[in-house]
């Protein structure tokens, strides 16, 4: 386990700024040496340029976050830190939010399986907790999408109010959300909610579909949007036909684009399309800030390198030689694996962005100043993902090598 990671963090140096429209491309092959960092907005554009590393950043293990002589935990899906470092996290096996103190000693668990106010259908990989304003909200659903958000104060880690977020006027919006549902709820400090809308993959297959994101009260009711529109993923389907039963199997893979989202504390939304990096920033009216580039190269790859990597996979939930069916028919497949894989905004609204890089077991994390300004770039094991950064420190996932099991793994983040 990496205890320690030394990294830099560099200097920036600002050097020029001329105008810029935000709907412009922004080429990333430009002739701009790798030492340059370019950051555009609707007003400026802006180049900075690294100089030698001025400190170091390291992170230094301090706290894990498990199971304990008071209790077991089972498979992890969501998780989330509040302002005293209070860790919260989604059990898929005990359908319950599990709550532990800073110091690591478990307090209490959340909600139980049930069909009543507070209580889970189930926890899903999909399951979604956001704190703002002093609460807990947690989607919960008895299908793939959730239809309701349990609420808990935090105050006395109490449950609130159950709210149903099932729109009652969908209609109204019918060119925009027919066969839509509700994956998330992001609170708003307004009270409302954004809460993103999309199709199952089986509803559009291997075609174009959207994520739209809409406004919406606790009253059930949509007051507009969509205020930010993102594509969706991009599938692949197969016939299966060695099985008793035929059936068309539809996925996606780490090598098509993906749309990435992060909001922050002060409800500024970052998003990108994976294939680049590129950060646009807006409101949540939909008006677009600022544009944040760094010049990138892209890893190339081939149809017969995708193939080899499925092939060496021991197991596939879709069964043998399905994944490698479906990549050597597949009509057209990228030629590079994308730039970005993540997006993660802290509490001091610096932008923690994950970059694919030529060792695969690790991304190369790229932290940035709200403006852009890139401060540091570090290499972290995939196996071990960052889940939240807040109060200065890093929470991840990570598997016990000698128990098997999962904890939340938290780094003090220092600069020395």
């Amino acid at each position: 386990m990496r205890l320690t990671v030394i990294i830099f963090f560099f200097t920036i140096c600002l050097s020029s700024c001329s105008a810029k429209d935000a709907s412009d491309d922004i080429n990333l092959d430009s002739k701009e040496s790798e030492s340059q960092q370019a950051v555009r907005s609707p007003q400026t554009q802006a180049t900075y340029t690294n100089e030698d590393a001025a400190v170091q950043f390291s992170f230094k293990q301090d706290r894990t976050y498990g199971s304990t002589d008071d209790i077991l935990l089972g498979v992890f899906n969501a998780i989330e830190v509040d302002s005293l470092n209070r860790v919260f996290i989604a059990d898929r096996d005990q359908t319950k939010i599990h709550v532990f103190h800073s110091d690591g000693t478990f307090i209490t668990s959340l909600g139980r399986e049930g069909r009543g106010p507070g209580e889970f259908f189930e926890i899903r990989t999909d399951t979604f907790i956001r704190i703002i304003s002093g609460k807990l909200y947690v989607t919960d659903g008895d299908t793939r999408f959730p239809h309701r958000v349990h609420v808990f104060s935090l105050n006395d880690l109490t449950f609130s109010r159950t709210l149903v977020i099932v729109a009652d006027n969908k209609e109204e919006y019918a060119k925009d959300l027919v066969g839509y549902n509700a994956t998330r709820v992001y609170p708003l400090k307004s009270g409302n909610f954004l809460i993103p809308y999309r199709r199952p993959e089986y509803a559009y297959r291997d075609q174009i579909s959207y994520i739209r994101y809409m406004i919406q009260n606790s009253d059930r009711t949509i007051l507009g949007g969509p205020v930010l529109e993102q594509q969706d993923r991009i599938n692949l389907i197969y016939l299966v036909e060695n099985t008793a039963r035929p059936y068309n199997a539809i996925r996606t893979f780490p090598f098509f684009g993906k749309s990435l989202f992060a909001i922050s504390d002060n409800e500024e939304i970052y998003t990108a399309r994976s294939e680049e990096f590129k950060i646009n920033v807006q409101d949540t009216k939909g008006t677009i800030l600022r544009t944040i580039s760094h010049p990138y190269t892209n890893l190339p790859v081939t149809r017969g390198e995708l193939i080899d990597l499925y092939e060496e996979k021991k197991t596939s939930p879709m069964g043998d030689g399905v994944e490698e069916a479906m990549i050597s028919e597949a009509d057209s497949l990228p030629d590079t694996w994308p730039a970005l894989n993540d997006l993660i905004v802290d509490d001091e609204n610096r932008l923690w962005v994950s970059t694919i890089v030529e060792d695969f077991d690790v991304y190369e994390w790229w932290v940035l100043e709200e403006s852009g300004e890139l401060i540091t770039r570090f290499e972290w094991p995939r196996d071990e993902p960052i889940e939240v950064v807040k109060n200065g420190k890093m929470y991840t996932r990570q598997t016990d090598e000698e128990t098997g099991l999962q904890q939340v793994v938290r780094y003090r983040i220092e600069i020395e």
